[in-house]
């Protein structure tokens, strides 16, 4: 129940974070928000590691870290072009297929097995997620919220292989410092001017984001990571209803329904220990 939990606390991160991008204008530059995000959140861990280490070590994972930085660059500022131009909820819809992408990876480079009822929950909580993002027509912006999906489930995947091999802390300095090798020639590229607003958010979805994967990266330890995918769902009502309070975007019969089918699916699978811990309680 510790790891549902913990992943549940990162999801609520997640849908504050881009609640927060969200809020920006559409024409913000996202290679510099990205690299604000990843260098304060590398500055803020630094003083962990330090002490973890007694100075600071190049991580033997390197390579790991590299492919990580790559995977976390990219990935990032398409998501967050696509949370400028795209509805809080549906943006998330798409990049919350990243779940089902990692079950399948992890069945196929971690043997992993699924399940049937881990199947059956996944495929409930993608219909969720259509009813959600009602798709009728695909556009520019959706392609790259998918993008950002695919780049998700496979940095998931490599938490997931070494996150037994090396401590959280390092895993998260290495993988950001990792990260200004790319970020930096490409937020020169992107020419913006200094934007303060823009620093301040890059600064708090720093803060959020050393938290939201020291909690994933443990919850990953503790469980499967097709056990964990399901839970991960639980992420887009947390966008829904923010996106409804905040934004006053639209939260139909429609959404709700879809909202239900992924807290269904986000249950299902540890329906047999819930009812089991409650008919301890019970005798």
């Amino acid at each position: 129940m510790q790891p549902l939990l913990m992943i549940l606390a990162a999801q609520l991160l997640i849908a504050s974070g881009n609640l927060l991008v969200k809020l920006l204008e559409t024409n913000a530059p996202v290679f510099q928000l990205v690299l604000y995000r990843q260098l304060f959140a590398t500055l803020l861990v630094l003083p962990f590691v330090w002490h973890l280490q007694g100075n600071l070590k190049l991580s033997p994972f390197y390579k790991v870290h590299l492919a990580r930085a790559l995977l976390i660059g990219l990935g990032n500022a398409i998501f967050m072009l696509a949370i400028l131009h795209l509805p809080l909820a549906t943006v998330t819809a798409v990049i919350y297929t990243s779940p089902l992408l990692l079950l399948v990876l992890s069945a196929i480079f971690l043997n992993e097995r699924i399940g049937y009822r881990r199947t059956v929950a996944g495929l409930i909580g993608f219909s969720g997620i259509l009813l959600i993002s009602q798709p009728t027509e695909f556009n520019l912006y959706i392609g790259l919220a998918f993008f950002g999906a695919m780049t998700s489930a496979l940095n998931s995947l490599i938490l997931k292989a070494y996150s037994t091999h090396e401590h959280p802390f390092s895993m998260l300095f290495w993988s950001n410092a990792f990260a200004m090798i790319f970020l930096i020639p490409a937020t020169l590229y992107e020419g913006a001017e200094f934007s303060l607003p823009v620093a301040q958010v890059g600064l708090t979805l720093g803060l959020f984001y050393i938290a939201m994967t020291y909690l994933i990266i443990h919850a990953y330890r503790r469980a499967d990571a097709s056990q964990m995918a399901p839970v991960e769902y639980t992420g887009l009502i947390f966008a829904a209803l923010l996106g409804w309070w905040i934004l006053d975007e639209e939260l139909s019969l429609v959404i709700l329904i879809g909202i239900g089918l992924v807290i269904f699916s986000s249950i299902l699978p540890s329906y047999s220990e819930l009812k089991a811990k409650w008919k301890s309680r019970r005798s």
